[in-house]
């Protein structure tokens, strides 16, 4: 007698339970029975690992320890080592601990090992990733047959298949040789979900009433997002609504566009009102037709530019990749050469150290210089922006001349890209040509553009012009001294030189524009320097200078800071200067100095923030304010904030706000009194959805966004978004979701009462950009109820004993004592029970519901 028998004899032993247990007793021995089930369950798994195997001999397990000595008890799925009972279940597919998407998989018993496992199909195998054609070349693959069931250790040599019951997680390993190669972050385009037919609107609303002592002044301000989907076609429209009690009330729409994805060029179509886009030539709006690259289709390893890394691995090697000292790529590669080309960098800057660790442990490091511009593209990759229409004016002026615009990029190799473009309309024509180039002293862009055009001077006389413009931009992060130049650029233009926008500017009528200043010269920087760690802070610094050839002086904006910590205490200070030609409107030349302070007061998540701003401007005005912020009784979705400030010029203020989130709209309101003046203001953001489950009211929308339906149950919360609940057609508007990426929705099901189960909590959407698309969740309503099955002699059910519905659908397992608790969508109907060679059917009619407890007792008879 092994151990294991021996355990199990006396466990049977002490919990079989005692014969004068009686109705008043059920519940416990309920309890002992599922203890009972857990256990016998184990016992087989615990004797297999005592029992050795010969000759692929089936083990054989004593059922002697059961009650009646096992008789009629049909087990041999779980004597085979099964841990599933033959169906249909919704599992999550990891291939290679990469999580790959979730499917129903069929759990069948298999004729060659004679265990329940799952049913691997062409399908499936094809949507894990796996390298069809040599299996099929090999003959292992019939593709007459794309539902049968395929043993993959027997495809792929070293592979291997686990189901997690706990986790419903089906874990599938496979040599990597055996795989597509696909860039990481991949989503086949196959999958993109262009959404269903909706309408929405998504709207930001403001109101502000200001009284002093002699007037009242209201202001109201409705921010539009309309939009319509149909198909693959998005119609979208932007406005906005102005209002004031001085009866200046005004409309304005700013653009209406359709658009569509055009896959097979990673692009987005645009027809309507739209800019174009601004990478080379400054961005004008025009009515009409464009055609730009969308680089969110592409795989996230492949968005942006990144070097491709090359080098040699003598024996099975792992490459590390890291950046700022940042381990942010390993691969295990062969012997021989090997190329990484999905590879995408945690920030703009910084050089790539690579690392090749040998098997025997040597390892060689060498470096890689690596720095972004926007210009720059991957090796081999084309990125094109095209727009033809009629030119959309911003302003009043009537003018609306054709306009024809072409923008190319191109990945000639790893480390320099080429660029160039041409815009044109009539009288008016310019020519860009540039290159980007990656070097050891960081990322370098050049480029010139050459333009041309005709329009009327001030006297409304002809005038042609020429000349160029050059531009040169640097980006780079010194890893050294932890110094970011996070984009310096220098652009110099002839006096001849006008951009589109100029051009066109020069036809108007408005004297505001017309006096404007044409840039001679531009200088930007953006810097920022780490002192060595939290305790000293850093700086940083942004430089903004522009000179003019029609107007005298320079506009010029500055800002450089200095934030740390002291213990708890966190600091700013900063100071800002800006100064402005006399243009039309005449020069000013302005400054300020700021400190701020904040700290803590007390600790955890829900703790509240003192602050307090000293401010100091180049006219002497000082300010002084201080004030606290927190959340409402520890809520995410709630927050408050008080404040008290005076300044040197007497005026004392005081101001409070409060925010939220519900589950349909964003909300704001503020009061603030002065001296002279006070000050109300509220605001609210949301958006309204028409679908075919009905129309539901949500809170303000991105670009893409998701319908979640749960049938018939309202209140039900949805995970990750504060606030999102369903409403009473069962549906909620989650308000954001990433395009062209897999985006997980999952339910809260912690509220939900005992009689509503959700088949799975989680699920997956994939859209396409401005797409609508809807998570459905399964979800079954009724009573649970414990039911007691017997024969018709009274004895009970077997154990192991299947209950299924009228339509043989799978609902609970019967344990040692013939009891199962099922879930039951209606107050009577049928059961059937199988076991082994035994099938019996069973009406019930359940009595009213039970307030005790949360599930109800019925006994049927098995006939």
């Amino acid at each position: 007698m092994t151990l294991t028998t021996l355990i199990i004899k006396i466990l049977s032993h002490c919990l079989q339970p005692p014969p004068h247990w009686a109705a008043p007793h059920k519940h416990a021995a309920f309890i002992v029975s599922k203890l009972y089930l857990g256990i016998a369950f184990s016992m087989p798994v615990i004797a297999l690992a005592d029992t050795p195997k010969k000759n692929n001999t089936a083990t054989k397990f004593s059922t002697s320890f059961l009650q009646n000595g096992g008789a009629g008890v049909d087990l041999s799925d779980f004597l085979q080592g099964s841990n599933v009972v033959p169906g249909t279940y919704r599992v999550d597919l990891y291939i290679n601990r990469s999580l790959v998407g979730r499917q129903d998989i069929v759990f069948a018993k298999q004729d060659k090992t004679g265990r329940v496992e799952a049913c691997l199909t062409l399908p499936v195998l094809q949507s894990l990733g796996l390298d069809m054609q040599p299996l099929r070349q090999a003959g292992l693959l019939d593709n007459t047959q794309p539902e049968q069931c395929h043993d993959l250790p027997g495809l792929i040599e070293l592979s291997s298949v686990e189901y997690d019951t706990g986790r419903q997680q089906l874990t599938i390993a496979v040599p990597q040789a055996a795989m597509l190669r696909s860039a990481r972050g991949y989503v086949a385009p196959s999958l993109w979900d262009e959404g269903v037919t909706t309408g929405f609107i998504s709207y930001d609303l403001t109101a502000r009433r200001n009284t002093t002592h002699d007037r009242t002044a209201n202001r109201y301000y409705v921010g539009l997002r309309n939009g319509i989907n149909l198909g693959p076609w998005r119609l979208r429209n932007e406005s906005n609504f102005t209002n004031s009690n001085t009866g200046d009330m005004k409309f304005s729409s700013d653009r209406t566009f359709a658009q569509r994805d055009i896959t097979s060029l990673k692009s987005q179509l645009t027809l309507g009102a739209a800019y174009t886009d601004p990478k080379i030539f400054d961005s004008v709006r025009i009515n009409g037709v464009l055609l730009n690259s969308d680089d969110a289709m592409l795989p996230d390893s492949q968005r942006g530019y990144a070097p491709i890394i090359r080098g040699d691995a003598e024996t099975n090697a792992t490459v590390e990749i890291r950046q700022n000292n940042y381990l942010m790529y390993s691969l295990n590669v062969p012997p021989g050469p090997f190329v990484i080309d999905d590879l995408y960098p945690n920030g703009s800057n910084g050089d790539l150290e690579i690392t090749v660790i040998e098997a025997d442990g040597r390892r060689r490091v060498t470096t890689q210089a690596f720095s972004s511009l926007p210009q720059m593209v991957r090796r081999g990759q084309l990125r094109q922006n095209l727009a033809l229409g009629v030119y959309d004016s911003t302003t009043q002026d009537p003018i609306s001349p054709k306009i024809a615009m072409a923008t190319l990029a191109y990945g000639l190799t790893d480390n320099t890209t080429l660029f160039g473009g041409t815009q044109w309309s009539p009288d008016f024509s310019a020519w860009n040509l540039g290159a980007t180039q990656n070097t050891v002293f960081g990322a370098f862009s050049a480029d010139i553009t050459q333009a041309s055009s005709a329009a009327p001077d001030i006297r409304r006389q002809i005038q042609r012009n020429k000349g160029q413009s050059a531009r040169v931009l640097y980006a780079k992060t010194l890893a050294r001294t932890d110094t970011t130049f996070t984009l310096a650029s220098y652009r110099y233009s002839t006096e001849g030189y006008r951009t589109l926008n100029e051009h066109l500017r020069d036809f108007g009528n408005n004297p505001q524009y017309r006096s404007s200043g044409r840039a001679k010269s531009r200088f930007d920087l953006s810097l920022s320097q780490s002192l060595g760690g939290r305790e000293y802070g850093s700086l940083y610094l942004r430089l903004n200078e522009q000179r003019y050839w029609n107007i005298e002086g320079k506009t010029r904006q500055y800002t450089v800071g200095y934030s740390s910590n002291w213990g708890r205490l966190s600091y700013n200070l900063s100071a800002t200067h800006s100064v402005n030609p006399a243009t039309y409107y005449g020069g000013n030349d302005r400054s300020r100095f700021s400190l701020t302070l904040s700290f803590p007061l007390g600790s955890g998540s829900n703790t509240t923030y003192a602050r307090s701003t000293l401010t100091r401007d180049d006219n002497g005005v000082q300010s002084l304010s201080g004030g606290a912020s927190g959340r409402i009784m520890g809520r995410n979705d709630a927050a408050w904030s008080v404040n008290a400030s005076h300044e040197s010029l007497s005026e004392k203020t005081f101001s409070g706000s409060v925010s939220g989130t519900t589950p349909v709209a964003h909300m704001n309101a503020g009061y603030t009194q002065g001296n002279n003046f006070t000050t109300f203001n509220a605001g609210a953001s949301g958006s309204i959805v028409a679908h075919a489950g009905g129309i539901n009211l949500g809170q303000s929308l991105s670009e893409s966004f998701t319908l979640v339906e749960v049938p018939g149950v309202a209140g039900v919360a949805v995970g990750n978004n504060a606030g999102v609940t369903t409403g009473a057609n069962g549906y909620a508007v989650v308000p954001n979701a990433q395009p062209y990426r897999t985006n997980w929705i999952s339910l809260d099901s912690s509220q939900l009462g005992a009689d509503i189960e959700i088949d799975n909590t989680t699920q997956q959407v994939i859209p396409r950009r401005g797409s609508v698309t809807v998570a459905r969740f399964n979800v079954k309503q009724g009573r649970r109820v414990q039911f007691e099955l017997v024969k018709a002699d009274g004895t009970p059910m077997p154990f192991g004993a299947r209950v299924e519905n009228e339509q043989g659908t799978l609902l609970a397992i019967a344990d040692p004592s013939g009891q199962a608790l099922v879930m039951v969508e209606s107050d009577k109907g049928v059961l059937k029970v199988k076991s082994g060679a035994l099938a019996c059917e069973a009406g019930y009619v359940l009595p009213e519901r039970s307030n005790i407890q949360g599930y109800d007792q019925v006994r049927l008879v098995c006939r």
